[in-house]
């Protein structure tokens, strides 16, 4: 496999005041429900904060772990409602599972087959899978459908219930190498796809309302602001876009190959080896706040927690910049190794780093796992480790952590 294969790390959804709202509401609550308006996809919110979950921070083959469910491989990572678990796997399945005791409810498969248009067909039957395989991009919910993407052009909608409620085609030529992870994103009532072109579809009826063939995906996932009264789209390659009508108002305010753009506090970060601080000013001019820079590879997307942003390296190196900061500035923490030292040369961590209470999770691809409190000093809490690994991030709701080991998946918690 590529060193570069997986190159997930990235979607984000529209950042959501995780502190303004009320604690039963917070993301990662026991009482947190997906809706139209805080929908759950990658990274939860796409911030990658469970500020509402309480998760067990030590576990082993015969501690804290509640049920393991055969589910298959993916790259993609889970998303959860109150009682449901929903996941993606090779080479097009989409599994629903009871979250209280990990027994799958249904299983549907989706295929060309599900396609009218003839040419259609054989464009995605002709697809040939890269490294990242079908179903690098993780779905979203929002509480009644899941809208999942796969990597050859197929969009599907499904109800909660395991019922099709329409099924779409992204014809595209792929721009990127090493295959396709850019996940959907629920955006001002519309579903934004980033699959070569940018894509709006209605949510209800799989219609296209609109494409934009100048912003060209990257890995990542764009992130989602509002400016104003205006809802924008933020690219990896630092295209802004209107949402309503997927017109550009700026582009190259920063980049990123792999990583999504954060977009929280009135700020857009870009957290890869050019690390940037951008505002947004009239006319959606962009300004230039911090900025900073990181050496080696970076594929998982950056977490803005506490005044302080983090990230790690592909060797699993932990990274943080004092988001306070104006003008040229250098990390707090620098190149912190999280496994070792010996590492060898290729990526061990394609995950992000990811907040659940007031502790960071970071995972690698081989299954260990660490957790640090998330705090400048960033002390090292416990280390785990899974049988198998994954690249797929950590999910939380109230007492569960949901991890992905191989083709299992893990409910872990008390």
């Amino acid at each position: 496999m590529s060193r570069l294969a997986p190159l997930l790390a990235a979607l984000l959804l529209t950042p959501l005041a995780a502190e303004e709202a009320p604690p039963a509401g917070r993301l990662g609550s026991a009482e947190f429900r997906p809706s139209p308006e805080r929908p759950f996809g990658w990274r939860g919110d796409g911030s990658g904060r469970y500020l509402g979950a309480t998760p067990v921070t030590e576990w082993s083959p015969t501690k804290n772990i509640r049920w393991t469910a055969v589910v298959g491989k993916s790259y993609s990572s889970p998303v959860v409602t109150d009682k449901l678990v929903l996941a993606l796997s090779e080479p097009d399945l989409l599994i629903c599972l009871d979250r209280a005791d990990g027994k799958e409810k249904w299983r549907m498969k989706v295929t060309s087959a599900d396609l009218q248009d003839a040419a259609e067909k054989e464009t995605a039957d002709q697809y040939l899978a890269k490294d990242t395989g079908h179903t690098a991009a993780t779905p979203v919910t929002d509480g009644a459908t899941v809208y999942a993407a796969f990597a050859n052009g197929i969009v599907r909608a499904a109800t909660l219930e395991g019922k099709t409620k329409w099924t779409a085609f992204v014809e595209a030529r792929q721009n990127t190498a090493y295959g396709r992870s850019s996940s959907p994103i629920l955006v001002a009532g519309k579903l934004i796809l980033h699959m070569t072109n940018l894509y709006a579809f209605d949510p209800a009826t799989g219609k296209r309302l609109w494409v934009n063939e100048e912003a060209k995906c990257q890995y990542g996932t764009p992130a989602c602001l509002r400016q104003g009264k205006v809802d924008l789209i933020v690219t990896c390659a630092g295209d802004v876009i209107r949402c309503d009508d997927g017109k550009k108002v700026n582009d190259q305010i920063g980049n990123t190959s792999n990583s999504s753009p954060v977009a929280m506090d009135g700020l857009i970060y870009f957290g890869e080896k050019d690390v940037r601080a951008i505002k947004l000013g009239a006319e959606f001019k962009d300004e230039s706040v911090w900025n900073g820079e990181i050496m080696g590879d970076v594929f998982g997307s950056p977490l803005l927690h506490g005044g302080l942003l983090y990230t790690v390296s592909g060797k699993g190196d932990l990274i943080a910049f004092d988001a306070g900061k104006k003008g040229a500035t250098e990390p707090v923490i620098d190149m912190r190794p999280l496994f070792g030292d010996d590492v060898g040369a290729q990526p061990i961590l394609y995950s992000s780093v990811t907040l659940a209470g007031k502790y960071l999770f970071v995972s690698s691809n081989l299954g260990d796992i660490v957790v640090l409190e998330a705090t400048k000093e960033a002390k090292v809490v416990a280390k785990n480790r899974i049988k198998d690994g994954s690249g797929a991030s950590p999910v939380f709701s109230g007492r569960d952590l949901f991890l992905r080991d191989g083709d299992r998946l893990l409910c872990i918690g008390n």
